[in-house]
């Protein structure tokens, strides 16, 4: 599948493609609400996107609530100060609105391992049927409820 669909991206950056199977069609749509529940657990941070990848431990939108602007920092691990292995707090402070910096301040670095992916609405960080079903139902109901809201004030 990954010659046909996906060739130069992650699984998780594939498009649906006029022309494709019913079965890649499905996997795009179980893709889809996977990456609603996912978030990335910090280790080393490389190849780790500050400002798109799932990574801040939040109801939601899992990434900085603070606006890049003109910021160049790109990737988590430039946010770890190289010598202490710790968060560098002064940068962090200094690039991101305080309700990220808290966040970000208390999360654990493992700099001994990769990145890893685990379920956001799991404790563990396991993925289940079950809380895949109830994520799914959230998001039927919140777009719902906004389009209700948008509806009303037509």
């Amino acid at each position: 599948m990954k010659a046909k669909y996906y060739t130069a991206t992650s699984v998780f950056e594939a498009k649906p493609k006029s022309g494709m199977s019913y079965t890649w069609r499905s996997v795009l749509r179980g893709l889809e609400v996977i990456k609603k529940g996912m978030i990335w657990r910090v280790g080393d941070g490389n190849n780790l996107r500050i400002w798109s990848d799932p990574w801040i431990p939040r109801d939601g939108l899992r990434r900085p609530i603070t606006p890049k602007g003109a910021s160049l920092l790109l990737y988590v691990n430039e946010l770890i100060n190289p010598v202490t292995g710790n968060w560098d707090e002064e940068l962090i402070n200094d690039t991101f609105w305080p309700e990220d910096a808290s966040i970000i301040l208390s999360l654990l670095i493992f700099l001994e391992n990769d990145n890893r992916l685990a379920w956001h609405y799991d404790k563990k960080g396991i993925f289940s049927v079950r809380s895949a079903y109830k994520v799914c139902r959230d998001d039927i109901l919140r777009t719902a409820t906004r389009h209700g809201a948008q509806g009303g004030q037509q």
